[in-house]
């Protein structure tokens, strides 16, 4: 999460979608940003709506004042990147995918063997009302980081790609994709909405 609140926005860093590149970029604007650990990187829409609106509304940043933005993936990307990911051999033994299979992989995140939770849970209530204002697809990630810079007033930045999950041979089944976009429908709508 990186709050610029007093440029218009705040970036919600949704997990395996590009926020580590835009906070080398823009970090050093923000009034508010978190790295660590990875539940305060990566706080959710309710989450910032609950407990950080408040408090920058108190330092004279009412939510009004600004945008909330985030970068969604398309759900069977996101899932290869994270299969991808955790196939790193720093990865603890009950978490990695090193001998594991995608197909296998898709079948653990579905069955809830593997819970990564979703973008949709990532941006809307517990009752479905959508709190992210702007949210871009992960490969528009430059039109993104765009925007930010015209708020900011500054260069639009020359992303370099950064987080990179390690490179492993996949081509997807055309039945496990259609399990996983099952799966995670809402995810999928979401995707197809985004800028």
């Amino acid at each position: 999460m990186m709050a610029m609140a007093h440029a218009g926005f705040v970036f919600l860093s949704m997990p395996k979608a590009g926020s580590t590149a835009l906070q080398r970029h823009f970090g050093k604007h923000a009034q508010i940003l978190f790295r660590q650990p990875p539940g305060m990187k990566h706080m959710s829409a309710a989450t910032f709506e609950n407990v950080m609106a408040p408090w920058l509304a108190r330092y004279g940043y009412p939510r009004e004042t600004y945008e909330t933005l985030c970068l969604v993936r398309h759900p069977v990307d996101r899932a290869l990147s994270w299969w991808k990911y955790r196939s790193r051999p720093e990865v603890a033994a009950a978490k990695s995918t090193g001998e594991v299979t995608f197909a296998q992989f898709a079948e653990q995140l579905v069955s809830g063997e593997v819970p990564l939770g979703t973008a949709w849970n990532f941006v809307t209530t517990m009752d479905g009302q959508r709190l992210v204002d702007r949210v871009y697809r992960y490969e528009h990630l430059a039109d993104a980081a765009q925007w930010m810079a015209q708020c900011l007033s500054i260069d639009p930045p020359d992303l370099q790609r950064t987080n990179a999950s390690p490179a492993r041979e996949t081509e997807v089944d055309p039945g496990v994709r259609a399990l996983l976009e099952a799966h995670y429908e809402a995810d999928v709508r979401l995707y197809e909405s985004a800028l």
